[in-house]
C-alpha cells in the first residue's frame, strides 16, 4: 500500500502486489478537512487524476483509502491461493 507513484514503483520493483490510495494521501495532499470542503464535482475530477497517476505507476489495484483494504487484501490472497504473483 502505497499514496505515491514512486511508492508503487519501488513495490513492483521488490516483486510486490501494489495498491494505491488515491484520496488520503499524497496523490491528492488534502487534509480531510480541505477535502470536505470541496465540492462533489472537484473532488470527483482529483479523484480520477489520484486513480490515473496510481494506475499508470503500475499499481495493480488502487483504493480511496485503508478503510477499503479488506476486499483488495481478500482479491490478493485469493491469487497467491493461486500461485498467481503480481
Amino acid at each position: 500500500f502505497d499514496d505515491s507513484a514512486p511508492g508503487i514503483t519501488e513495490g513492483l520493483r521488490a516483486g510486490m502486489w501494489t495498491v494505491g490510495l488515491a484520496v488520503t494521501g499524497n496523490a491528492i495532499g488534502l487534509t480531510e478537512a480541505e477535502w470536505r470542503d470541496l465540492t462533489a464535482e472537484q473532488q470527483s475530477v482529483l479523484k480520477e487524476k489520484a486513480y490515473s497517476e496510481l494506475y499508470q505507476a503500475g499499481a495493480h489495484f488502487v483504493v480511496d483509502s485503508l478503510a477499503d483494504a479488506i476486499p483488495v487484501i481478500q482479491q490478493i490472497m485469493a491469487k497467491r491461493a493461486r500461485h498467481q504473483r503480481p
